[in-house]
């Protein structure tokens, strides 16, 4: 992704934040810089009032100006990317969709603010976490979703989230199933640790402590122990019998 004075972006910078966008649109939304600057202050509240960045946040309506941006690296079924290093965020816009668009915000800026605070993710915590806490800042999760990981489970199909590390790599129905997993995995941790689970977890990351130990802190489980529990947890609100006697089996019902 490329700074500088290029002619070919309208730039407006507000509170630490720039948006940029493609110099044949005129930057005459002011709600969307508002909308942007909102978000990023409500993640870092979210993960622990994390100290505010400078961010460069792209925001593109064509696909090609996308792929350039991204360098074709980023999958077809992508709309949102962070460049932590960069402290930089490419989003592509679809008409109608505003309230998306600040949605797939908070997924990147979660990405950010996590990168900050704990380092070179991408070799210290595991990519079902840095997604889960994502999906879990931007509250991505929707009754669809539920029908998804149900089949999933009823079929014996879930991914292991080690495998979650490759999610670049799936296709588009399968990369859905790993980052809802992901939410799921970060949901149990709130549900073992409590209230404050995560925050508390990132910053024990922060002080420059391993991933497994600080998930052994929080949730008194060690990596095996929480995988498998959370095969157990899911099995539970979405396998055979949470079908038939859960709350979420009606709105299963609904969307079938």
């Amino acid at each position: 992704v490329q700074g500088g004075e290029d002619k070919r972006w309208s730039r407006v910078t507000v509170e630490g934040l720039t948006l940029a966008v493609p110099a044949a649109e005129a930057l005459s939304d002011s709600a969307l810089i508002d909308g942007l600057i909102a978000a990023r202050r409500e993640v870092s509240q979210l993960l622990g009032d994390e100290s505010l960045p400078d961010v460069l946040v792209y925001v593109v309506r064509s696909e090609r100006d996308f792929k350039t941006l991204t360098r074709n690296r980023i999958p077809h079924w992508g709309i949102g990317v962070a460049y932590p290093h960069a402290m930089t965020i490419v989003l592509r816009r679809r008409a109608g969709q505003a309230g998306s668009l600040l949605q797939t915000a908070r997924h990147e800026f979660s990405h950010l603010l996590l990168h900050q605070a704990v380092g070179s993710f991408n070799n210290r915590i595991p990519v079902w976490f840095n997604e889960g806490v994502s999906m879990w800042a931007a509250r991505e999760w929707r009754v669809r979703q539920s029908f998804d990981v149900a089949v999933a489970a009823l079929r014996e199909g879930l991914i292991p989230l080690g495998d979650i590390d490759s999610v670049l790599s799936f296709g588009s129905a399968r990369a859905n199933l790993a980052y809802d997993q992901s939410y799921l995995a970060v949901l149990l941790i709130v549900s073992r640790g409590g209230e404050g689970a995560l925050q508390d977890l990132i910053s024990q990351l922060r002080d420059g402590m391993s991933f497994d130990t600080a998930l052994f802190q929080i949730t008194g489980m060690s990596s095996a122990e929480f995988e498998s529990t959370y095969e157990a947890f899911v099995a539970r609100r979405f396998g055979l019998q949470a079908l038939v006697t859960s709350e979420e089996a009606l709105w299963l019902y609904i969307v079938v």
